[in-house]
C-alpha cells in the first residue's frame, strides 16, 4: 500500500498510536493499523475505522466515568437479554443500545439509568440516598377525612391529602385514636 504522506510503497501492518477527538477533547489510542517504515506515517484502513471510532469513544467514556460499549454489552449479557429486550427494559429504542455498544457515547443520565437497572449495589445506594431525601411515611391512622402519618423530622415531602401533626398537637388527643390504629 502506498503511503499518503511520502508517496512511498511502504505502508505495513503493525501497532499504531492514533489521535482523534470527542466532544472537543483529544484522545490517543493504540491499535493494529498501518505504518510507513520510511516517514513514520500511521493510519488505519476502512476495515479498521469502526474499531478506531469505538476505541476513541471508549477513551472519552473512561475519562468521564461512563460505561464503555463493552461494559454495556457485558451488563446486557449478564441479564441474558437481547439488544431488543434490553432496550425495552431501559425504555429506549433498540437502535440506541446498538449504537452504545458499537461506539456512540451515551449521555450521563442514560449511563446512570443503565447502572441502576443492571447493578444491584448501585440501585441500593440510590434507594438509600432517596430514602434520606424523601423518607417514607408510616401511616398510623387513616379515616374518612384524616391521615395520621409519622415521618422523620427531616421530611421535605408529604403525600397529598395528608395532615401533619407534631407531638404537641397530639398530646392529650389520645381519645381520637380508635381501635383501628395500627401500632408502628
Amino acid at each position: 500500500m502506498i503511503c499518503f504522506k511520502c508517496g512511498n510503497d511502504t505502508l505495513l501492518p503493525g501497532e499504531v498510536h492514533l489521535t482523534s477527538s470527542r466532544q472537543g477533547e483529544s484522545f490517543t489510542v493504540k491499535m493494529h493499523g498501518l505504518r510507513c517504515e520510511l516517514c513514520g506515517f500511521q493510519t488505519v484502513d476502512s476495515a479498521q475505522s469502526a474499531e478506531f471510532t469505538k476505541l476513541v469513544s471508549d477513551a472519552y467514556r473512561e475519562s468521564r466515568g461512563l460505561l464503555t460499549g463493552a461494559e454495556i454489552r457485558a451488563r446486557r449479557a449478564q441479564l441474558s437479554m437481547t439488544q431488543q429486550r434490553f432496550s425495552e427494559y431501559l425504555g429506549t429504542g433498540v437502535a440506541s443500545v446498538k449504537r452504545w455498544e458499537s461506539g456512540q457515547i451515551q449521555d450521563k443520565a442514560m449511563d446512570e439509568l443503565i447502572r441502576l437497572k443492571t447493578d444491584p449495589e448501585a440501585a441500593r445506594r440510590n434507594l438509600k440516598s432517596l430514602e434520606q431525601q424523601v423518607p417514607e411515611s408510616i401511616v398510623v391512622f387513616e379515616g374518612h377525612d384524616i391521615v395520621f402519618a409519622l415521618t422523620s423530622p427531616h421530611t421535605q415531602y408529604m403525600p397529598s391529602k395528608a395532615t401533619t401533626m407534631d407531638s404537641e398537637s397530639v398530646a392529650g388527643q389520645e381519645a381520637l385514636l380508635t381501635d383501628n390504629c395500627i401500632a408502628a
